[in-house]
This record gives C-alpha cells, structure tokens and sequence, in this order.
C-alpha cells in the first residue's frame, strides 16, 4: 500500500512539472493527507483531474475524472463553476475495496474587492446504480476558504466530508477533518 501511495505522489508531482494551466493541492489534516492534481485538456474548459486521500486510521480513496468548467455568468465574473464526474477507488482499512462513478460540481468564488479572499466547495455523489464491487453508495464533500500568498499560490483551511455504504450497511465516514493547505497554479 505504501508503494501505491509513493508512485500516485510521484505521478501526480511530475504531471505538475510538464503540464501548463494546471494545478496542484496539497493538504493536511490531524489522520489524513491529501493530493489533487488538474489540468486544462481543451481550450473549451474541459479539465482532467487526480487526487488522492489517505486517512491513517480509515481509508484510502483515490479518483480520476473530467469536469467542463467555466465562468457561471459572463466573462470576468468572480464565479467560476465546474460539473463533471468522477471515479472514485475506495480501499477501507479492514473491508473489502470498492469502485463508484460519482457525478459533481464545484465553485470558485473570488471576492471583486477583496480579490486575495476567495471560497470554495465541491460535492460529488455516486448511487448505488453506480456503485461496484462493494461500495453501495458514496459521497465527497469539501469547502474552503482561500488567501491568495502569491500570484500563484493559495493557502487555504476547510473542511472534507467523505462517505460511504457498503452493502446495506449503514453509511461509513471514511474522513470528516478540518484541513489545512496550499494549491499551486503553474
């Protein structure tokens, strides 16, 4: 497991040396650690992603996936918004691993007079018709509240939500942390 975690780190770090318009999170909690890493395919705003989570104690959840992203109403306004999806491999300590095919959405919203201040959020969702193997539902959220340090560079503190039922099963919280972290644009 520790070799999956060093080679998804490794890929997604040097993806972020080649790539142009991309971008890369980093972010930490108290048990958990995360990675994101997106890039602009198309000039028309579609967008790839990866990412990875590791809880010490619960999980470990990697996804891939594509979003169309763009401004919400016309150019120049400070809300950006992107709806895609996701696949999702989740790999619970001590139960069995499992797959979902999440649908999404995720805003940026940069404050006009206060331009280094920005919040965000995402939300993807997977019902059991998409759902495999043993996972029977899932659910990831996040929000964020962002400080612009460099032209570059955010820092950010938030919250991640994610969920998921196996079976019938009641639902398991695989991470609910505050985080802490830095996004990277290149």
């Amino acid at each position: 497991m520790r070799l999956l975690r060093a080679t998804l780190f490794l890929v997604l770090a040097s993806a972020a040396c080649v790539a142009q318009g991309a971008n890369l999170d980093f972010n930490l909690a108290s048990n958990a650690v995360g990675a994101d890493f997106s890039t602009s395919l198309t000039d028309t705003g579609l967008e790839g992603t990866l990412g990875f989570m590791h809880h010490s104690d619960r999980a470990d959840v990697a996804d891939a996936g594509f979003d169309l992203v763009g401004n919400a109403s016309p150019v120049g306004s400070p809300l950006i918004f992107g709806v895609g999806g996701k696949f999702f491999y989740v790999a619970p300590n001590h139960i069995g691993n499992g797959e979902a095919l999440a649908v999404g959405a995720h805003f940026r919203y940069t404050w006009p007079y206060f331009n280094r201040f920005a919040i965000g959020g995402e939300l993807y969702y997977a019902p059991s018709i998409v759902s495999f193997q043993n996972v029977a539902r899932f659910l990831q959220g996040r929000v964020t509240a962002n400080y612009q340090i460099l032209r570059n560079a955010d820092a950010y503190v938030g919250y991640r939500y994610i969920t998921v039922a196996f079976g019938n099963a009641p639902n398991r919280t695989l991470d609910s942390s505050v985080i802490a972290g830095l996004s990277l644009t290149f």
